[in-house]
C-alpha cells in the first residue's frame, strides 16, 4: 500500500509559516534548504514514519518569475497546497495513469541541508485530470536520506482525508488502482490532516 510521503503547507512568508505552525502544535519547524530554479524554501517537521510537513515559501534569493514560488508570493493565505506518496517505481505508476488516459510529467530536482549534506529526488506530476490540487504528486528519494529522519519530530500524524463534491467516485477509484492508502469523504471540497501535537490535536486545512 502506497503511502502519504508529506504534506506541503504552502505560505508567502517562510517565517511567519514557521511562527503559525508554532503557535498551534508547540513545535519550531526547522530549516530545510532551497530547490534551485524553483524559487522556494521549506522548513520541515518530522511525524516520523517516514511522513513530514513541509512548510513550503518563496525563496527571496531566487529569481521567482514563472515559479512556483511566485505563486506562492501571489497568496496572503496558509493552508495544505497538496501532498506526495513516496513511489519508488514511477513505472507502475505511470502505466496505471496511462489506463486512466491522464498525461504526466517528471522533474528532477535538489537541495542542500544546512549540514551541507545535498538531496536528489525525482517527482512525478499527474497532468491533463480534473481533481485539481487533490491530486497527489509521487516522489522518489533516489537513495537519499529520507528528510524525516533528522526534521524536528514531536508531532505524529494521526489522520488524513480529502473531501470532495464533485469526481469523489472517480477519484476513489483512482487511488485504489494507485493503492494509496488515503481516506475519501464527499463533502466541501478540501484536504485535512489531524495532528497530534504538544499543544494537543491540530487541524490542517
Amino acid at each position: 500500500m502506497a503511502k502519504l510521503d508529506h504534506i506541503m503547507y504552502g505560505v508567502s512568508d517562510l517565517q511567519n509559516g514557521i511562527s503559525e505552525i508554532f503557535n498551534l502544535t508547540g513545535v519550531n519547524a526547522e530549516f530545510g534548504g532551497t530547490h534551485p530554479g524553483n524559487g522556494t524554501c521549506n522548513a520541515l517537521l518530522s511525524f516520523g514514519n517516514s511522513q513530514y510537513l513541509e512548510i513550503i515559501a518563496p525563496d527571496p534569493g531566487q529569481s521567482l518569475a514563472g515559479t512556483l514560488g511566485e505563486e506562492l508570493q501571489a497568496h496572503d493565505f496558509s493552508g495544505i497546497r497538496t501532498w506526495a506518496v513516496a513511489a519508488d517505481d514511477f513505472a507502475a505508476v505511470i502505466t496505471i495513469l496511462d489506463k486512466f488516459g491522464y498525461q504526466h510529467s517528471v522533474l528532477d530536482m535538489n537541495r542542500t541541508r544546512p549540514d551541507g549534506v545535498r538531496l536528489d529526488w525525482q517527482l512525478l506530476f499527474v497532468d491533463q485530470h480534473p481533481f485539481g490540487n487533490f491530486m497527489p504528486f509521487f516522489i522518489n528519494w533516489l537513495g537519499s536520506p529520507h528528510p524525516s529522519d533528522d526534521a524536528l519530530g514531536g508531532c505524529r500524524l494521526s489522520a488524513f482525508a480529502v473531501e470532495m463534491i464533485e469526481n469523489s467516485d472517480q477519484y476513489r477509484s483512482l487511488m485504489d488502482a494507485l493503492n494509496i492508502d488515503v481516506e475519501v469523504l464527499e463533502g466541501p471540497d478540501g484536504v485535512r490532516a489531524v495532528i497530534d501535537s504538544p499543544n494537543g490535536r491540530v487541524l490542517l486545512h
